[in-house]
């Protein structure tokens, strides 16, 4: 039970949380109800679809087989929507920066604006791009949270005296901070390096005690048995029994090489981390990327943070500590102690990942995420550096960096967090497009797509989840009806080689795919041109860009696999995606080429009639080509020239062999129908 001091700092304190959480809304709140499933936020809500909460045991079972507890309880809570997601993950990470800032306040009751300051910079820490993919950070928020609370507990624990009936109270602690750190380090091990701070924290719990240096050592060692006792069974288990099925950690040789050749990559890697990752917090100056409505949405957040913290510091810096009173000679020096938590925890937060080789790098919206174990000591560094500045008599201007850094941190998660909108909503036209090209798919196709860098945010795993549940959204089973996939990571693996008869499979955790090289589809998209559906049947056709290492695959596309008018027509998961937008270019180019490829030639024509009456017109001129035939074969030669002109001025002249062609081709199959000049298109 917390002491009648500690309870009055508690109460007194209760606006300090509801600060934090402003700041947490502020920050990335603003636009959750535009963001959607991002990464590998898909498969595990497939998952959820597909067999409830009861299916996540096994598809965990592969890596983290004892973190499938998180996932269950918050399906069972949040369902398949995406909205309860970002708020959990918000409210998750809002908890993790109040377990920070109660645990340093537990550490230094007398330095109430240190703990504030580091907890604010916690909070908005720029180097972490990952907060949007709800699904999976808020596994790793909880995680953090339940580290955290282990400090806590073990902290609350040893203040209690040990005096007997008092006894009870530390066991009462100890208990439910050892749970939580076997529930966190069993559940994801991003944080195992925690473990070098705790005898750090324990020492310092421990001098604001009344006992002598011997009873102190003996006393922190016996605290730190518990825990770290805990910590090595997990590693135990992690390394002699679970093993690594996934990144494989270094051998003794190669750890000595690694250690030694990439010393200096280590050091950059935590310079990135530590510091390069603030220069986030400077404004943007060009609305290029975006609107310039929302630059100037930006700019005001900006500001408008930035003016909210300075005040709310001011007055608060200006309150009376509570625990003044303490400040005694058995209060510890934030100073010293805080850089050395800070410099130890900055040391130790990347080891996990570096021993299995793999980088930190803050300019990934994936592997952004290693950065997670650093950022309470990151901020705390910072802090020790503006805690200084504050007791050198610069008040005002310490404050005034503490609320620029905030404010600027603020704006730019906002600014990654219309990234991910954007990207959402590039995605739903992606699959709104696909499935007026593709209305029905038969079972057993693998799409094999080209590297999509205007869906940075989705690998093929990704959009696998997502095609599955439009095209098969009965299908209950382990095994998947169809696969997506990159084909500039999947040849020479899931798919063998470019050839006929080839054995596809492809497993994603529990579930798994089987098909074969016989039954492909190319699908190729490059915003803002349209989705096509592509084989090797008019190669002259195919737009500029179209990647050359793809070519190889356009004999294997077999269109016929298309069920062009399928019983039940495939629709994108509906409480996922947003209404499907009006009349669009693109969607009349998908529904022309589809109409093209059953020979509907007349459907063609009149969908192209209507977009050419569209103020969006075509962004890639390739795909006039459909529209240019089907007008031909009609006999619309007016509309075939129009749209032929258009071609020749767009392309400037680079089609016009191609469009040659394509007339005398329909001349030689349709003479009656042509009595227009079209020469001059060819050379």
């Amino acid at each position: 039970m917390p002491s009648k001091l500690e309870r009055r700092i508690i109460q007194s304190c209760l606006p300090v949380p509801l600060f934090l959480l402003i700041l947490c809304v502020l920050a990335y709140g603003l636009l959750i109800p535009t963001l959607g499933f991002y990464w590998d936020d898909w498969p595990y809500a497939y998952i959820n679809h597909l067999f409830g909460p009861s299916g996540y045991p096994d598809f965990v079972a592969l890596d983290r087989p004892y973190s499938a507890w998180i996932f269950m309880g918050l399906t069972v809570i949040l369902g398949e929507r995406h909205l309860g997601y970002h708020i959990s993950a918000l409210l998750l990470f809002w908890a993790c920066v109040f377990l920070f800032w109660y645990l340093l306040r537990l550490l230094w009751p007398q330095h109430k604006n240190e703990a504030l300051w580091a907890s604010l910079l916690f909070a908005v820490y720029p180097g972490f791009l990952g907060h949007p993919q709800a699904i999976i950070y808020n596994h790793h928020f909880i995680g953090m949270a339940l580290y955290l609370f282990s400090f806590i507990g073990m902290v609350r624990a040893i203040k209690v005296p040990l005096k007997g009936c008092l006894l009870w109270r530390k066991v009462a602690w100890h208990l439910p901070a050892l749970g939580a750190l076997v529930l966190s380090q069993f559940s994801i091990e991003y944080f195992l390096g925690w473990e070098a701070i705790r005898p750090i924290v324990i020492w310092i719990a421990l001098k604001q005690s009344d006992i002598d240096l011997e009873r102190r050592i003996g006393r922190g060692i016996m605290h730190m048995t518990l825990y770290w006792l805990s910590a090595l069974g997990f590693l135990v288990w992690r390394i002699f029994i679970f093993g690594f099925p996934t990144y494989q950690p270094l051998g003794g040789e190669e750890t000595k090489f690694v250690l030694r050749d990439r010393l200096m990559d280590f050091l950059l890697q935590i310079l990135e981390t530590v510091f390069v990752a603030w220069g986030r917090a400077f404004p943007r100056l060009s609305n290029q990327e975006f609107s310039q409505l929302f630059w100037l949405a930006y700019i005001g957040l900006i500001g408008l943070t930035t003016g909210f913290v300075f005040i709310v510091l001011y007055f608060y810096s200006r309150k009376k500590s509570e625990y003044q009173e303490i400040e005694t000679s058995r209060g510890v020096s934030f100073g010293r102690y805080a850089l050395l938590i800070a410099f130890v925890g900055i040391v130790f937060a990347g080891l996990t990942f570096w021993l299995t080789d793999l980088k930190i790098d803050i300019w990934s919206t994936f592997y952004s995420r290693f950065t997670m174990p650093f950022m309470p000591w990151v901020a705390l560094l910072f802090t020790v550096v503006l805690h200084y500045l504050f007791r050198a008599r610069l008040k005002l201007p310490t404050l005034a960096i503490i609320a620029m850094l905030i404010g600027g941190s603020t704006g730019f998660h906002f600014w990654n967090a219309n990234f991910y909108r954007n990207e959402w909503v590039v995605l739903q036209r992606y699959f709104q497009q696909m499935i007026r090209r593709i209305p029905g798919l038969v079972p057993g196709t693998s799409l094999v797509i080209n590297d999509l860098r205007s869906l940075t945010l989705y690998q093929d795993d990704s959009l696998t989840a997502i095609m599955n549940w439009t095209y098969a959204p009965d299908n209950a089973t382990n095994e998947l009806d169809y696969m997506v996939q990159y084909l500039s990571v999947r040849l020479g693996d899931e798919i063998p080689a470019l050839k006929p008869g080839q054995q596809i499979e492809h497993p994603i955790r529990s579930l798994h795919f089987s098909g074969s090289t016989d039954q492909i589809l190319v699908v190729y998209y490059e915003p803002p041109g349209c989705l096509r559906v592509l084989d090797d049947a008019y190669p002259e056709r195919l737009p500029d860009e179209f990647p050359a290492f793809m070519l190889p695959a356009l004999p294997l596309s077999n269109l016929s696999i298309i069920e062009t008018s399928p019983e039940e027509e495939a629709r994108p998961p509906a409480n996922l995606f947003d209404a499907v937008p009006g009349d669009t270019w693109c969607f009349y180019f998908e529904e022309a080429e589809l109409a093209a490829q059953i020979g509907d030639w007349a459907r063609a024509a009149e969908l192209g009639d209507k977009a050419f009456y569209l103020k969006d017109q075509s962004n890639e001129v390739t795909e006039l080509f459909v529209f240019i035939e089907a007008f031909l074969r009609t006999g619309q030669l007016e509309s075939a020239l129009f749209a032929s002109e258009y071609l020749h001025e767009r392309s400037g002249g680079s089609y016009d062999g191609v469009i040659c062609d394509l007339w005398k081709q329909v001349e030689g199959e349709q003479p009656e129908l042509f009595g227009t000049d079209y020469k001059k298109f060819c050379p």
